[in-house]
């Protein structure tokens, strides 16, 4: 009898367990309406091909127009006269670097080991 008064005790909290899930799920639906489930299912799905086409460039898969626009605009850039600021002529002055003034230290003493 004693087994089947344990036994007795699982099923209920197995019971009550069942009750708030099934709590738990129908305020969930509440919440969540099939449409709003599927719109963000739609943008993972964009977000996911997005992804995928970003990954695509960065291996490289790059189509042999998408090389030669890529090389004429290096071209362009490369071949472009840069302005650069006019460098002074007359030799920089010598600095002499000043004296830093020396502290007085008193030296340390050796202490004998015992």
């Amino acid at each position: 009898q004693v087994q089947d008064i344990e036994f007795t005790q699982i099923e209920m909290k197995v019971i009550e367990g069942l009750k708030i899930g099934n709590e738990c799920l129908n305020k969930m639906h509440q919440v969540m309406s099939i449409e709003e489930v599927e719109r963000i299912i739609g943008e993972t799905q964009d977000a996911v091909e997005y992804q995928r086409q970003i990954d695509e460039i960065l291996a490289g898969s790059l189509t042999e127009e998408d090389e030669d626009a890529i090389l004429e605009e290096l071209n362009a850039i490369t071949q472009e006269q840069i302005e650069l600021p006019e460098v002074p002529s007359e030799p920089l002055p010598e600095e002499v670097p000043e004296p830093s003034p020396v502290k007085n230290r008193p030296k340390a003493e050796p202490v004998a080991a015992s």
